[in-house]
């Protein structure tokens, strides 16, 4: 059967069974598009890359996505309670993602836990048995991140050094990169492909495209639609290469650094603005390969690369990571989840000394607009203010939108948030509508 006949056959099929189900495409308003996607098809999207998906807003009570993503393992998250919807097998185009919800607001993300190299994803939106609602704002905060099987979470979910890779074991959304942008409450884009150097790749392959020479591209084998840098640009690059390249025979010195300082440049050129920070890979030694002395000369290289850097004009640095060893292994001898963790704390606040992302620093914005209400400081914390004439409820979620609590706001009234709550953003119920605004970083 053609695969063109697939998504409208299923499409008949859920019609006649869920009637009352109301369609969101991608375009929605109340859908949003996480990662690069391909638009070429007016019906459907298509995305590849680590931790690419989709987020949806709704009032209802259950949630069917419309996709096909064999070979991919996604994250779903619904109101912030974390589950696993394994595709690795399957050429289902619908998936109930979240079913005999309580009735009101909701969030549902889903992303993929799984590496490009796996899976294409074609992404038709969707399904919900409820009305469209707003979304929350995104994160003022962006973080892109390159890298190798490490940015990808090859094998972090295993325990077990002697084993091989699975898609089930394999989680962006764990590895120090995914820890780092969460815990800095950062939107993160991720391109990264196990096994991918800068000059070669894993096991001197000098053939297949090295992670530079793909950066550009929405989906990896497809040469032709590149992305637009300035569709989504970050204050943050975060890259960890050259661990493949390290991983034969030693690569010529001068040749690795030219092709890593194009890489740095074209970067750059895309956000001169950016602050780009390079990492040597946990898995790097001085005892393996032996006689390499890998770590060493790879951090000789990236502090090579931060002066000529910045000589240039860029906002670079150079952070080294703690290498594994102590905390055991995930499959292959790649990260665990102990690994991670520690890698993404080191990360977290390396960003936060380059770029003042704290939460008790800095000086806040002007308070966001909800309608007829506003965030105002007061001597006992943050608080609700209403200039309405009407009662609103205010309801405060958390960053993965699970509620934290519910107030009642009477007209010309402030009212205190609980001083336990820390916010990330705020739903306003009133007679004019539903606004849901992302609370600033420097406000939680």
């Amino acid at each position: 059967m053609s695969n063109h006949l697939i998504f409208p056959m299923a499409l008949a099929l859920a019609t006649a069974a869920h009637s009352a189900m109301v369609e969101l495409p991608p375009t929605n308003p109340s859908v949003r598009i996480l990662g690069r996607s391909l638009d070429t098809n007016p019906r459907e999207l298509q995305w590849a890359w680590s931790g690419s998906g989709a987020i949806v807003a709704f009032d209802g009570t259950s949630c069917v996505a419309r996709m096909i993503a064999k070979g991919a393992v996604y994250r779903v998250r619904v109101d912030g309670k974390e589950s696993t919807l394994d595709l690795s097998s399957s050429t289902d185009t619908l998936h109930t993602l979240a079913s005999g919800l309580a009735p009101g607001y909701h969030l549902v993300e889903l992303r993929a836990k799984t590496e490009a190299n796996y899976a294409t994803t074609r992404f038709r939106g969707f399904w919900v048995d409820g009305t469209p609602a707003a979304l929350p704002e995104p994160s003022s905060r962006r973080i892109e991140f390159y890298g190798n099987s490490i940015t990808c979470g090859y094998g972090i979910l295993d325990s077990v050094a002697n084993n091989g890779f699975s898609v089930k074991t394999e989680d962006e959304g764990l590895t120090f990169a995914g820890l780092a942008a969460d815990s800095l409450g950062a939107e993160r884009r991720v391109i990264c492909w196990s096994g991918k150097g800068v000059f070669k790749n894993y096991g001197n392959d000098t053939v297949t495209p090295t992670l530079p020479k793909l950066h550009r591209q929405i989906l990896p084998w497809d040469a032709t639609n590149l992305w637009d840098v300035s569709r989504w640009v970050p204050q943050v690059v975060v890259v960890d290469l050259g661990t493949n390249d390290f991983s034969g025979v030693a690569p010529d010195s001068t040749k690795f650094h030219r092709a890593y300082m194009g890489f740095v440049d074209s970067l750059h050129a895309h956000y001169p603005s950016a602050r780009i920070v390079l990492v040597d890979g946990p898995m790097l030694s001085d005892g393996y390969p032996a006689g390499m002395n890998a770590l060493t000369r790879v951090r000789k290289h990236l502090d090579n690369l931060v002066a000529a850097g910045t000589a240039k004009g860029m906002s670079i640095s150079h952070l080294e990571l703690t290498p594994q060893g102590n905390l055991g292994y995930g499959a292959d001898y790649h990260p665990n989840r102990a690994q991670a963790r520690l890698n993404g704390q080191e990360l977290t606040t390396h960003i936060r000394r380059l770029t003042g992302w704290t939460a008790t620093t800095g000086t806040p914005p002007a308070s966001p607009r909800l309608g007829n209400a506003r965030l105002v400081r007061t001597d006992l914390g943050w608080a609700v203010a209403s200039s309405a004439k009407t009662s609103m409820q205010v309801r405060i979620l958390d960053a993965l939108g699970a509620s934290a609590g519910t107030l009642h706001l009477a007209p010309h009234t402030t009212t205190a948030l609980p001083a336990s709550s820390r916010p990330s953003w705020i739903r306003i119920d009133s007679p004019e509508g539903t606004r849901v605004v992302a609370v600033p970083p420097v406000l939680r």
